[in-house]
């Protein structure tokens, strides 16, 4: 796994993430899940953990079409 420095993890941002290494491999999704959640930003990956941690429901899919946390929770959370 690679290490970045903020200021590499600015430059990336800015370039959109193109120099990047993938950290690891879309997994083959399953037939089925019990929960499947679109968005990865904050609220959707709150809500998987809230599933999980309150519920015990761990067979959940979270969808998204970028970085995780990467939309208005990255430019937003400080």
């Amino acid at each position: 796994m690679k290490k970045y420095s903020v200021f590499a993890i600015g430059r990336e941002a800015m370039r959109g993430h193109k120099g990047w290494e993938e950290q690891w491999t879309s997994p083959e999704p399953k037939k089925e899940y019990d929960v499947i959640i679109v968005g990865a930003g904050g609220h959707g990956l709150a809500t998987a953990y809230y599933l999980a941690s309150e519920h015990g429901i761990t067979n959940i899919a979270v969808l998204e079409k970028g970085w995780l946390g990467g939309g208005n929770t990255g430019r937003n959370t400080t």
